[in-house]
């Protein structure tokens, strides 16, 4: 039976409502997500700012009293997004230092955020800050602000508002600070508002800044905001934000969307700029120069040598490759119409071309085997042994991979090495295998070396290290013995014998998390990728060929491409091949460049595309461990998104 006009009328009605709550609830969630970053912001403040800027005020302990403390990853990678917007900010301003005015900053989605206080704290007279927000947090930021005498000893003495100013959204103004309530999605009151707040500006530059809030709106609501800001004089835009370079597959692009979507404010932008290119011809539609550069780039552009000490000074930090891949996952984005450019022109790779057809990947899950950094290798029989690596804490516990489920091996109460992980397990032929070095926390390396009877499934310790090492490489060069480069010295091992500190003949950096391969019949091995001070970090894109004799190693680099600046990466040897997989690098490897093959008879490197259903499993191809051409486990934390953990991928040869 047909509905009477009535009825049409009210599903109609109920229809609009359901909508309007949709949004309103939409809108909150989005608000919610101030909560979790001001948190995190908060433990910044709290331990990085004693050693980076002593004597400096703790600005977000009045929005957040108790500071929680966040892990080294999430704390360094809060950081870098603050100092990315900081030090952009003192460039442009720099730029327009002969101009006898004050920069004028409109954060859009402010939040919580106490940049105005911390600049208005040192450099009064040189900048204009206007807050936007909802109505709703702008309400709750006025509340904190009202009681704290020391936010407004800086921001100075709220002037009377005119009724045209609280229809204006405008709930405090004083000569230097207006925080303003705004839904970003009501484009008319936006331009009205920025109309009468932001008059001419006297050859200053206006900074617009939308760290991350724009992400949340969908681009038919965020790009108008950007077209309205790009009409300001000297407008600059500065946008943080999520890109996924590597498409919604790569494992922490995976972990991202979930975790925004779970919290019911799902990242909107994304999917349609997912990368650096997109964002630029998107923000090229309203402003004449775009640059754009991910934090990686930012923490080496714009974070001075002096700088990173400091940052170094913190804590104890040892994750290297979660932070670069996070950093390679959001953007900072400088758009204006003016001349005045901040980035320094960087160098790009060369895109790969070629496929190699000969190499393969294929992939078993694991059932409930969660760890990385461990060692492995294969026990002779064509079995997968794993020991040590870092779950929830670190083990030392030896298992074996069977069908993909975890089965202990050997007496679990008798004598073993220490919990640890970043250490090498080898087999050296003979029913051996030798674990040799290691970490508990970060900064505690281990020296010692032990021997595991893979027939009678025991340990022996059996030596030590010329030094503790951990992120070293080590390889089998003959029964029983065993090659460790690590601390920039190559070591022989023999069970039984002394350890032999071999001479070397030619260069070859102090490398750690760096790949190492070894071919017995030629008597030559490679070394591929790892890293070079820890505080830049500088990742090795060399490939470097060495040969041995009994007290000797000759080293030297054969070939160079930045496709293999990777730190944490496996290689495997075969024939005239070298296959390089995963670890993280100078740019984010995908589909088509998590693994390349290097010919070394014609010296080319080639892509291999990893197939649909292989990629789909998210590889997590750090913190994973090489036994023969299978690569086990590997894990990441994906910042504040939760961790990511890995399966079983085998690399076949055709």
């Amino acid at each position: 039976m047909p509905q009477t006009p009535e009825q049409v009328l009210a599903n109609n009605r109920r229809k609009i409502e359901k909508d309007k709550r949709r949004l309103v609830y939409h809108d909150l969630q989005v608000q919610g997500t101030n909560n979790s970053s001001i948190v995190s912001k908060r433990s910044v403040e709290a331990i990085y700012n004693p050693i980076l800027e002593p004597g400096s005020k703790e600005w977000i302990k009045h929005f957040v009293p108790k500071a929680k403390r966040r892990s080294p990853a999430i704390n360094r990678g809060y950081w870098i997004r603050m100092e990315s917007i900081k030090q952009m900010i003192l460039r442009i301003r720099q730029k327009y230092a002969e101009v006898d005015a004050p920069v004028r900053i409109v954060n859009l989605g402010c939040g919580f955020d106490t940049l105005p206080f911390q600049f208005l704290e040192t450099q009064q007279g040189k900048y204009e800050f206007y807050d936007f927000d909802y109505p709703e947090l702008v309400q709750r930021k006025l509340a904190v602000i009202k009681e704290s005498e020391e936010i407004l000893s800086v921001i100075g003495s709220p002037n009377e508002l005119t009724p045209v100013q609280k229809d204006m959204g405008i709930t405090m103004a004083t000569d230097t600070y207006k925080l303003v309530g705004c839904d970003l999605k009501d484009t008319k009151l936006y331009q009205k508002q920025l109309e009468s707040l932001l008059p001419s500006s006297k050859g200053a530059a206006t900074i617009f800044i939308a760290e991350v809030s724009l992400a949340y709106m969908k681009p038919e609501d965020a790009n108008p905001v950007i077209e309205i800001s790009s009409t300001v004089d000297n407008s600059h835009f500065l946008v943080l934000e999520q890109i996924m370079p590597s498409g919604p597959h790569h494992f922490f692009a995976e972990k991202m969307l979930y975790h925004f979507s779970h919290l019911r404010s799902p990242l909107q932008c994304v999917e349609t700029y997912s990368t650096k290119e997109k964002q630029t011809e998107r923000f090229a539609q309203y402003f004449s120069n775009v640059e754009i550069r991910d934090l990686f780039e930012c923490w080496k552009d714009l974070v001075d040598k002096e700088k990173k000490k400091l940052v170094d000074e913190v804590e104890a930090f040892d994750e290297w490759e979660e932070f670069i891949v996070f950093c390679q996952h959001y953007v900072v984005i400088h758009a204006t119409n003016s001349k005045h450019l901040v980035f320094r022109d960087t160098v790009t790779a060369e895109p790969l071309t070629g496929f190699n057809e000969n190499v393969d990947l294929s992939y078993q899950a694991l059932n409930g085997i969660e760890l990385k950094f461990p060692g492995a290798c294969e026990d002779g029989q064509g079995k997968h042994l794993v020991f040590g690596g870092m779950f929830q804490s670190r083990e030392n516990e030896i298992f074996e991979i069977n069908d993909g489920s975890r089965k202990p091996v050997g007496d679990p109460s008798s004598q073993k090495p220490s919990a640890r992980m970043c250490h090498t397990f080898t087999n050296v032929g003979d029913g051996l295998a030798m674990m040799a070095g290691g970490r508990s926390r970060p900064g505690l390396a281990s020296d010692d070396i032990w021997v595991y009877d893979l027939n009678k499934l025991v340990w022996k310790q059996s030596g030590e290290l010329p030094v503790p090492m951990y992120r070293h490489s080590a390889v089998c060069t003959g029964v029983g013995e065993l090659l460790v480069f690590g601390e920039g010295q190559f070591t022989k091992y023999d069970d039984g014998a002394p350890s032999l500190n071999l001479s070397v003949v030619g260069n070859v950096p102090s490398l750690k998390s760096c790949a190492m391969t070894y071919d017995s019949q030629t008597q030559t091995g490679y070394i591929v990728g790892g890293m070079v001070d820890h505080l830049e970090p500088f990742i090795n894109n060399q490939v470097y060929r060495y040969s041995l004799n009994e007290t000797q190693v000759t080293v030297e680099p054969v070939f160079q491409s930045e496709h293999l600046a990777r730190v944490g990466c496996n290689a495997i040897q075969k024939d005239h091949l070298l296959v390089v997989i995963g670890g993280a690098g100078s740019a984010l490897q995908d589909q088509d460049t998590t693994i390349v093959v290097i010919n070394t008879t014609t010296w080319s490197l080639e892509k291999v595309h990893i197939p649909d259903d292989v990629w789909k499993t998210a590889p997590v191809f750090i913190g994973s461990a090489l036994s023969k051409n299978t690569i086990l486990v590997g894990g990441a934390v994906c910042y504040s998104f939760g961790s990511a953990y890995s399966g079983q991928y085998e690399v076949v040869f055709k």
